[in-house]
C-alpha cells in the first residue's frame, strides 16, 4: 500500500479534470467519443478519476493496519476514515480539498520500516562436485536468517561444515566418508583432519557444540533447547563462512 503516492495521483487527476472543465453530474456519451475528440477526452478523465477513487477507497480500508503498528497513527486513521464519505462528492472543487486534507493527514502517518534483508555470500571456489549442494544450502540459510529462522540458519550452517570437510578430507585422503562411515559426526570427522596434519581453525569445536544443541534437541526433546539470537545466528553464520574460505581455498 502506497497511500501518498495514490492521493498525490489521485490529486493530479482532479486537478485535471477542473482544468479540463470537466462536469462529474452529466452524463457521457460514448457513441458521441467515436468522433468528437473533446467528448472522448472527458471520458478518459473520468474514467481516470473513478479508478484512482476506488484505489484510494481500498487504501484506507487497510489503513486500520498501521493502528496496529502504532497506536499514535488511531486518531489520524479515523480522521481519515471520517473523510471518505467526501470523495463521493460531485464538486471537483470539494473533492480536491477532501484529498488535500487526506494527503496532508496522511504523511503524519507513521509507516513500518521496510525490512531490509540480509545476503550472506560464500567468496570461495567452491569444488565443481559440491557446488550445487552448497549453493542450495545458502540459498536456504538466507531464506532462514531472513525469516527469523534462526535455529533452522544454524542446522544449515551444520550442513554446509559437513560437506565441507567431508570434501578436504576427500581432497587429502582419497577416501570418501560418506561411503565408508555414513553418519560420522562432525567432531570425529575434525579428529580425522587432525590425524591428518589438517590445521583446523581452534573454534570450530565450539561452533559444533552449539550447532549440536540445535540438531539434538531436533531430536531429543528432553534436552535444553539453544533459542539464538538474531545477532548470535549472524555471527556462526559468518564463523561458517569463514571456515568454507579457508578449506576451499
Amino acid at each position: 500500500m502506497d497511500i501518498k503516492k495514490n492521493l498525490s495521483g489521485l490529486l493530479d487527476a482532479v486537478t485535471i479534470a477542473r482544468k479540463k472543465n470537466v462536469d462529474l453530474s452529466k452524463n457521457l456519451d460514448n457513441e458521441k467519443a467515436v468522433y468528437d475528440y473533446d467528448e472522448k477526452q472527458k471520458i478518459y478523465y473520468v474514467n481516470n478519476l473513478k479508478t484512482k477513487l476506488k484505489i484510494i477507497k481500498s487504501d484506507c480500508v487497510q489503513l486500520t493496519q498501521l493502528i496496529k503498528e502504532d497506536i499514535r497513527n488511531e486518531p489520524i486513521v479515523n480522521d481519515i476514515l471520517e473523510m471518505v464519505p467526501e470523495l463521493d462528492s460531485g464538486d471537483l472543487l470539494l473533492l480536491e480539498k477532501t484529498v488535500n486534507r487526506m494527503l496532508n493527514l496522511v504523511k503524519q502517518l507513521s509507516f513500518p520500516k521496510e525490512k531490509i534483508e540480509k545476503s550472506f555470500v560464500l567468496k570461495a571456489n567452491v569444488p565443481t562436485d559440491v557446488m550445487a549442494e552448497v549453493k542450495a544450502d545458502l540459498v536456504e540459510l538466507n531464506k532462514c536468517f531472513n525469516a527469523t529462522c534462526y535455529r533452522s540458519a544454524i542446522i544449515l550452517c551444520g550442513r554446509l561444515l559437513e560437506t565441507a570437510l567431508h570434501r578436504k578430507y576427500y581432497e587429502v585422503t582419497g577416501n570418501d566418508l560418506l561411503e565408508k562411515s555414513p553418519g560420522i559426526g562432525l567432531g570425529n570427522i575434525i579428529a580425522k583432519l587432525k590425524d591428518r596434519d589438517i590445521l583446523i581453525d581452534p573454534g570450530l569445536t565450539n561452533q559444533i557444540h552449539l550447532i549440536n544443541q540445535v540438531r539434538i534437541f531436533s531430536v531429543h526433546k528432553k534436552k535444553e533447547a539453544f533459542n539464538p539470537s538474531m545477532q548470535q545466528t549472524q555471527a556462526m553464520i559468518l564463523y561458517t563462512l569463514d571456515i568454507l574460505e579457508k578449506l576451499f581455498k
